[in-house]
């Protein structure tokens, strides 16, 4: 869980000089609930794994996602972009389900969760086109991938079945992440973009107002 610890402590910094003010003002969430939502996810990361059964459940990877993908759909709703979260949850679980069946075999959990936090964070960006949607399908769709990965592992493989796992949680945040900074990347790019477009259009705007071979006759006397 290092991966996402790191990642959440950095945004908690951030957030406590005003850099990451605006990301969570964006989407209708004041600063003492941003605070709160780190607060209680770096909090669910110290609880351990237990076992009901045969089954491992694991709060920072299973509960405390679907917890917070109930918070972004509602949000969601709200902005009527909840079938753009929807699209993205399936999106996310397919990319989560497909990685760790052919991958995790051959590589450490580690090289996985890079993988599926960069990949789903890029894709869910694309796909979802805001922050929002994004977000609904990271926190909602990792759990669930994880899950039916963990299903047919049981089946293929034999291994235990987990509802969430310190893995999945450290992908949840880097994907997270990624998708934010993605967002804001690209809009701070339009930003610029538009700004330079318009200061060019003032510019030529008083040029053609400005015409030199208006007084040129005076002087050709």
């Amino acid at each position: 869980m290092i991966i996402g610890l790191v990642l959440l402590g950095l945004v908690a910094v951030l957030l406590f000089f005003g850099i990451a003010e605006r990301v969570f003002k964006s989407f209708g969430v004041a600063v003492w609930l941003a605070f709160v939502m780190i607060g209680v996810l770096i909090g669910c990361a110290f609880i351990p794994t237990f076992t009901v059964g045969a089954v491992e459940f694991n709060v920072a990877g299973f509960f405390a996602p679907l917890l917070f993908a109930a918070v972004f759909f509602a949000l969601a709703f709200r902005l009527r972009e909840v079938r753009k979260g929807l699209v993205v949850t399936a999106v996310t679980a397919a990319l989560f389900i497909s990685v760790w069946l052919l991958v995790a075999p051959i590589t450490s959990a580690t090289v996985c969760v890079i993988i599926i936090g960069f990949l789903c964070g890029a894709v869910d960006y694309l796909v979802g086109k805001t922050k929002i949607a994004a977000l609904c399908g990271i926190f909602a769709g990792m759990p669930i991938g994880d899950v039916i990965a963990s299903a047919v592992g049981l089946y293929v493989y034999g291994t235990p079945l987990r509802f969430g796992s310190p893995a999945t949680f450290d992908a949840i945040i880097l994907a997270a992440v990624t998708a934010v900074v993605i967002f804001e990347s690209v809009a701070a790019i339009k930003r610029t973009m538009n700004h330079r477009a318009k200061t060019r259009a003032q510019s030529m705007e008083v040029g053609e107002e400005f015409d030199p071979n208006e007084y040129k006759k005076y002087f050709d006397k």
